[in-house]
């Protein structure tokens, strides 16, 4: 039921149920049988670019209703997104639409802007939210009689055209407002970018570098240290092996088996300061793949191990795990456990997650999906590590290989180019950056805060509309 009761409306206004304004019943069509014909298709995906699909016949694999200019489509799908679309006139082919949405074709009684307006206030549309069916969102559809019970605050025909000019003009202002928003969120996003950049090349940390250069290890040094403990943990790792099995090696010739960690085949062109020296990340990082339990053994499922899903690597610190694995679980996959400050990175996937990165706040395993990265020296910094791997997010998504899904693996990962500094300016740029963006999120949290604002104040020139006090009110619109 609408909110408007009916002795509320203004003089002239009429209570109707959308279903009254629905027009001509939608005829279906089924392109496929025509298939040179050129079709101007409304389908839902289309409806976020704002611009019909122009498609033959034979492109269209199943049947859609034949619409006309300045039909009104309310999506049937996930009415939590605010999809209203009017018909246009865009070309000179003949108009169908997806059985996804809900036509009202033009009448003399409504506006199509009218319409299409009041289908996007906030009563209406908790409406359909309450009165869903399936589960969870796009999966969650309206019926089209839960849109045609609910009723309309329908004004005359020339004064709803008078409020569709107002609601316009007002929008303008607040869509001005939205747009400034929307650059300073960008202009933040380019700051962010340009902070990264500043950081992994040394310019952020110029002038403390000069002011103490008389007392920084150079990086080559370092990296002599680093490969030194990668050795050591090496041969104590293969000691313990042979006192597991009651050997004792009678010469050092085990010891030849070790392996180096591969160099970089090429050196970057990108000049570093003198101090700093170009390596792969697995010449001083341990890159680790996880594995996943079977599922079929419920054994292996529990909550006593942390264990991460590719899902959960996303430019964060993971405090929790949405699964967890039992000892036995892990006992019988090749995953291990990493300690809290590992670096974790997303290897497959066509979205967002393949090459993002997050540091572990927890104890935990992971699935074969993700890469750990553990440092060999405790000193070593690997949030130096975590927000050059967020500045590289883009390159590292194009070492990816692989026909059917893009992915990285474990030596692709070990040859990733990696800008090493003296470890006490590995550790303060690490700090600059965590001050840096912390207060940038600060800044996008009150932008987010502004675009609630603006929203509201839509909906507030929507319930002014629909109740008769637009044109005689002053509605905010800052």
């Amino acid at each position: 039921m609408s909110e408007v009761v009916t002795n509320e409306l203004p003089e002239g206004w009429e209570l109707l149920p959308l279903g009254n304004l629905r027009g001509s019943k939608a005829k279906s069509i089924n392109p496929s049988d025509l298939p040179d014909e050129i079709f101007e298709l409304y389908s839902v995906p289309s409806f976020t670019e704002g611009v019909p699909e122009v498609v033959s016949g034979k492109e269209i694999g199943s049947s859609k209703r034949v619409v006309e200019p300045n039909t009104v489509l309310l999506s049937k799908i996930n009415p939590r997104i605010n999809r209203v679309w009017i018909v246009g006139v865009k070309s000179k082919h003949r108009i169908i639409s997806s059985p996804e949405w809900v036509e009202f074709f033009p009448t003399d009684k409504a506006e199509p802007k009218y319409l299409m307006y009041f289908m996007q206030n906030y009563k209406f549309r908790e409406h359909l939210c309450m009165n869903v069916t399936g589960v969870g969102g796009s999966l969650t559809r309206i019926r089209p009689k839960i849109a045609e019970d609910y009723k309309i605050p329908l004004a005359p025909l020339e004064q709803q055209k008078r409020i569709v000019a107002k609601i316009e003009e007002l929008f303008s202002h607040i869509d001005a407002g939205i747009e400034a928003l929307k650059k300073a969120k960008q202009l933040l996003k380019q700051y962010r970018q340009s902070v990264l950049k500043a950081a992994v090349t040394g310019e952020l940390t110029k002038e403390w570098r000069e002011a103490n250069k008389d007392n920084l290890e150079p990086a080559s040094k370092l990296l002599e240290r680093i490969l030194k403990e990668r050795r050591k943990k090496w041969e104590e790792q293969q000691l313990e092996q042979f006192k597991a099995k009651g050997k004792i090696p009678k010469d050092e010739k085990w010891k030849e088996k070790y392996k180096e960690p591969e160099p970089l085949e090429k050196i970057p062109e990108n000049e570093l300061p003198d101090s700093w020296n170009w390596v792969a990340i697995g010449q001083i990082f341990e890159v680790y793949v996880g594995a996943t339990p079977s599922r079929k053994i419920t054994e292996y499922w529990g909550k006593e191990i942390n264990w991460v899903s590719s899902g959960e690597v996303a430019f964060c610190y993971i405090k929790d795990t949405k699964e967890k694995i039992t000892t036995e679980g892990l006992n019988n996959t090749s995953t291990v456990i990493h300690p809290p400050g590992t670096v974790m990175l997303g290897m497959i996937g066509e979205g967002k997650t393949r090459g993002q990165a997050a540091i572990l706040d927890i104890y935990a395993a992971h699935n074969q999906n993700t890469a750990a990265i553990e440092k060999h020296l405790d000193e070593q910094s690997t949030e130096y590590l975590y927000y050059y791997l967020m500045q590289q997010y883009e390159l590292t998504r194009k070492r990816g290989s692989g026909n059917n899904q893009k992915a990285l693996n474990k030596t692709r990962v070990q040859s990733i180019e990696f800008p090493l500094p003296p470890l006490s300016e590995q550790k303060l740029i690490a700090e600059l950056l965590q001050q840096k963006f912390s207060s940038i999120e600060h800044l996008e949290k009150d932008l987010e805060i502004q675009f609630l604002k603006v929203n509201k104040n839509k909906q507030s020139v929507l319930a002014s509309a629909f109740s008769g006090r637009l044109e005689k009110n002053k509605v905010s619109t800052i």
